[in-house]
């Protein structure tokens, strides 16, 4: 068999491993580098020994940029104390980035002629009305789904009183608060950043089809209050903060009528938490909390590392500086791999230049969710485009003070939804241009 025939082969089944890395991303760190390294290098096989015609998704402007993006990661390396260590961190962490945006833009979207034969092999049962949506529709149906089971395993963590090896909990200052529920994901935090995004996507969804397949609203209800029990138990304040902020939002810019049911659903919440909420809530203004005063001190390491290295510390550079500025505790031997604050540490590694085209980036997929929110062709386009836009509000306020997509799975959430909405933002054009709907 000569290297053509296999491409042929293997193209088939990539979309397939693509599908099961969106599955896993929350689930498990090493089996998604795993399956994002297996299906780049099997994309780039196929791109290598097979002509395929791969629908432009992003504008050459937008393609640029996000290639800048990355370039400046890169570059960024020369800068950092540890070269090694950073360099080899940029290979894994945005490696799996690179290679995740890489088989999204060219798996992500089915060319016409593709798509048309998927629709006529008929969608009789469940397999074949699933494959038969648009695949980025099905991407987020997978993510979705899997969250109600990482939901799930967190509740039943604050049910059955499990606790990890780091228990995240000041029995002293918080003498009502016992278990901060982790699930799948490393601590409360980063789980709680996780839950303000499925609850995103949970309320765009529900909101855009609340007239209508009423077996789907039912099933997307659950899965958004589900997430939101489960966001309560993380007891992190920060997220509870973006989800609040992002619910509102959402009530600004989309539905002012859900005003009130937001903040009666919000109340429940502080009813159900009882008095360890309370104390949670009371804490960020009381003076006296250990981790508040520490996140205030992190940010004014990370002003005075951003006066010293104009040009940034480098791609995970932060832990090897942050040492020697460390001024709240004074001891050397402290190792903090980022800063509390998203906009920061990435300035603070990347250069002013490098948060500019970060946010240059991440304005273009907001603004492609901005337009498809009022111009979607049907009510999925508009879902996608509504969730990412509230997402992003959730991201940017719980990024004020954690940054929660340092860790690897989340930043690839971030590029697997930032990059879905650009693919249906070209599907929708391409169903304007054509005067259809596609479901």
């Amino acid at each position: 068999m000569n290297l053509q025939k296999l491409a042929v082969k293997i193209d088939k089944y990539i979309y397939y491993i693509l599908l099961l890395t969106v599955a896993v991303i929350p689930l498990k760190q090493e089996l998604m580098a795993g399956l994002i390294a297996v299906n780049f290098l099997l994309a780039l096989f196929v791109a290598c020994f097979k002509k395929k015609t791969t629908p432009k998704i992003l504008e050459d402007w937008q393609q640029y940029a996000l290639y800048l993006l990355f370039t400046i990661g890169i570059i960024s390396i020369y800068f950092s104390k540890d070269r090694f260590l950073s360099g080899w961190n940029y290979l894994y962490v945005g490696g799996q980035y690179l290679g995740l945006v890489f088989v999204l833009l060219r798996y992500g979207l089915l060319d016409a002629e593709t798509y048309d034969k998927v629709r006529e092999q008929g969608t009789e049962g469940i397999k074949e009305k699933f494959f038969a949506m648009p695949r980025p529709l099905q991407m987020i149906t997978v993510m979705l789904i899997v969250s109600i089971f990482v939901s799930l395993i967190g509740i039943a963590q604050k049910i059955l009183g499990i606790t990890g090896e780091g228990i995240w909990v000041d029995p002293d200052q918080f003498p009502d608060l016992k278990v901060r529920v982790y699930s799948t994901l490393v601590n409360p935090n980063i789980l709680g950043g996780y839950l303000v995004l499925v609850v995103a996507y949970a309320v765009g969804w529900f909101y855009n089809f609340y007239h209508d397949y009423r077996k789907l609203k039912k099933l997307i209800a659950a899965t958004g209050l589900l997430a939101l029990v489960c966001l309560l138990y993380t007891y992190s304040r920060g997220n509870w903060i973006a989800a609040v902020v992002m619910l509102f939002a959402f009530t600004i810019l989309f539905c002012k009528r859900a005003a009130l049911p937001v903040t009666i659903a919000g109340l429940i919440g502080l009813a159900m938490g009882g008095r360890a909420v309370i104390q949670r809530l009371t804490s960020i203004t009381s003076g006296e909390d250990t981790s508040a005063a520490l996140r205030i001190a992190y940010l004014e390491s990370t002003v005075a590392i951003i006066e010293d290295f104009p040009f940034g510390v480098g791609w995970y550079g932060y832990r090897f500086v942050y040492p020697d500025y460390n001024f709240y505790l004074d001891d050397t031997s402290v190792i903090m791999y980022h800063c509390h604050n998203m906009f920061l540490n990435v300035w603070s590694e990347l250069g002013l230049h490098g948060l500019i085209v970060f946010l240059l980036v991440w304005g273009m997929f907001i603004k492609a969710g901005y337009k498809l929110a009022h111009e979607g062709t049907a009510p999925w386009f508009k879902a996608m485009g509504m969730s990412y836009v509230i997402a992003s509000v959730g991201i940017a306020v719980g990024g004020l003070t954690d940054h929660v997509y340092f860790n690897t799975q989340m930043g690839c959430l971030f590029w697997l939804t930032g990059i879905l909405t650009m693919i249906c933002y070209r599907l929708n054009k391409i169903n304007q241009n054509n005067h259809e709907t596609i479901l």
